[in-house]
């Protein structure tokens, strides 16, 4: 078998148990604890590969610290109180400040790179916990965050490795291009309607009660974000000269290359969802 053949491959076999068992999580009743604390280990290893990376580079940050702390605020999301989340963040912060005093890690990078990570990586996770949270359509909400990335995903992937041809950001992402962007937002859009139409007609429940046209924005901004997030985190590694954060998932990378879009969509989708003001 073609080393890029193998390679497709493992890549449809890892995502095809990773998608079941956070299916069987998300829908299963009476898990959303265990939803919780799968999100927390995947912070904790996202964190733990973040830090990696800045260290690459020679920065020293707060490594178990910083993973405590964010992993602590992924399951702050337990309590389904935003404002309990922000007060973990805070916390978290508070604790590896205190911790790069006490050490006598006093480069202003160390600080900040551990800082990042806590918001970054805990405070976005702990909004995928938030969401599955909310009462009778959380279920639906974070399967609809599925449909939408896992929609971009592969149409990025697809028309991007056959007909791309213009590079999207060559110095951070050189295979990306701005054909398979653009597929992975049509797709994305046409997921989204797709489970509109599915509600609309009864065949789903537990989804929230939107239009179509708001299921459409839905679509639109958590594709576009999704895809920001995962140059952001290209641009990472890039600098760090690394092709992927890790390797815990086969065919696919480490926790923060599979997270990545997560992390950026799941806090627009809330807050789409619940209002803050």
């Amino acid at each position: 078998m073609a080393p890029k053949l193998r390679e497709v491959g493992l890549r449809i076999v890892t995502a095809t148990i990773a998608l079941a068992i956070f299916m069987s999580v998300i829908w299963i009743p009476g898990l959303h604890t265990v939803f919780a604390v799968l999100v927390a280990v995947l912070v904790m290893l996202g964190l733990y590969e973040l830090y990696a990376i800045t260290r690459i580079r020679g920065f020293s940050p707060e490594t178990i610290g910083g993973m405590l702390s964010g992993t602590l605020i992924a399951l702050c999301g337990l309590s389904g109180s935003l404002t309990f989340v922000n007060y973990g963040f805070y916390g978290g912060c508070l604790l590896v400040a205190t911790l790069h005093v006490v050490r006598g890690h006093l480069a202003v990078a160390g600080l900040a790179s551990t800082i990042f990570g806590v918001a970054y990586v805990g405070w976005f996770g702990a909004h995928m916990v938030l969401l599955h949270g909310i009462e009778d359509i959380g279920p639906g909400l974070v399967t609809l965050l599925f449909v939408i990335l896992i929609a971009t995903d592969t149409g990025a992937f697809v028309v991007g490795g056959f007909l791309g041809r213009r590079k999207l950001a060559p110095k951070v992402s050189p295979n990306k291009t701005w054909e398979g962007a653009i597929a992975g937002f049509v797709c994305a859009v046409l997921g989204g309607w797709a489970v509109y139409a599915l509600q609309d007609a009864g065949t789903i429940s537990r989804f929230p009660d939107w239009t179509l046209p708001r299921y459409l924005q839905a679509a639109a901004i958590l594709s576009i974000t999704s895809q920001i997030g995962d140059l952001a985190e290209s641009a990472l590694k890039r600098d760090a000269g690394i092709k992927d954060s890790g390797s815990i998932f086969p065919g696919h990378g480490g926790a923060l290359d599979r997270c990545d879009g997560f992390l950026f969509t799941s806090p627009f989708l809330y807050y789409m969802t619940v209002p803050l003001f």
